[in-house]
C-alpha cells in the first residue's frame, strides 16, 4: 500500500585496499584535495584487480579504449604497472590539471621506479641541541614544524604505518635521532632535509 519508489544503483567504489569501501575512517581513501604527489602515488599503491573499475568509475576514458586494457590485461600484454600510470595520472589531472599531473608522474618515476631522490629537496632549518649536528626529536612535533604532516596525530599514524623515514631508513617510534642533513621521507612523496639553523645563519 506504499507509494512507488524509485531506486538508483551505482557501483561502489572500492578503497585502495581492495577490499572495503573507500571510506576515510577505514584509512583506504584517495582525499580529492590531496597534493598531487600524495594522490598519484595512492593511485599507484592500489590492487591490479581495481585499475579497471577506477578507469570505469573515476575518468573519461572512453568504453572502447576500456575494452582494449581489459583485453591486454587478461592476455598478459600489458604491464599493469604501465596502466597505473597512465590511471594515476588521468585522475591527478582532473583534480589538478596536467602541468600537476605531468610533474608527479616525473616525481614518480625518480624517487620509486629508479630510486632515486627528487632533484629538488626543501630544507628545514632545526637548532641542534645534543651531541654536534645530532639530536634526539619528538617525530610527531617535528613533522608538523616541517609542514609534512597536518597534525601529531598524522604523524603518529604514519609512524606506527611504517610510512616515516629518516635516511632510508623506516622508523617504528615516534623518538628517533636526526643529523644536520639528515632527509625525512614522509608517506610516498614528501621529503625535507634538516640543516642546523646556526651553520644556515
Amino acid at each position: 500500500g506504499q507509494t512507488s519508489q524509485q531506486a538508483i544503483f551505482v557501483p561502489l567504489l572500492v578503497g585502495t585496499d581492495g577490499a572495503q569501501k573507500m571510506s576515510k575512517s577505514l584509512g583506504n581513501y584517495i582525499g580529492v584535495a590531496e597534493l598531487p604527489n600524495d594522490m598519484y602515488g595512492k593511485v599507484m599503491s592500489i590492487p591490479d584487480t581495481l585499475i579497471i573499475p577506477y578507469f570505469e568509475l573515476l575518468t573519461d576514458v572512453d568504453d572502447e579504449e576500456l575494452e582494449e586494457f581489459r583485453r591486454k590485461l587478461a592476455g598478459r600484454a600489458v604491464n599493469p604497472m604501465d596502466l597505473k600510470q597512465r590511471l594515476a595520472r588521468e585522475i591527478v589531472a582532473e583534480f589538478h590539471g596536467p602541468q600537476a599531473a605531468d610533474a608527479a608522474q616525473s616525481l614518480f618515476r625518480r624517487v620509486f621506479l629508479e630510486r632515486a631522490m627528487p632533484h629538488e629537496v626543501s630544507t628545514f632549518p632545526i637548532s641542534f641541541e645534543g651531541p654536534p649536528g645530532e639530536m634526539t626529536v619528538d617525530v610527531t612535533e617535528l613533522l608538523p614544524r616541517t609542514g609534512s604532516v597536518a597534525s601529531r596525530s598524522e604523524a603518529r599514524r604514519l609512524v606506527r604505518q611504517g610510512a616515516v623515514e629518516i635516511d632510508g631508513r623506516k622508523i617504528d617510534n615516534i623518538i628517533a635521532t636526526v643529523r644536520d642533513g639528515s632527509v625525512v621521507k614522509v608517506g610516498k612523496s614528501r621529503f625535507v632535509k634538516l640543516v642546523n639553523a646556526d651553520r644556515e645563519a
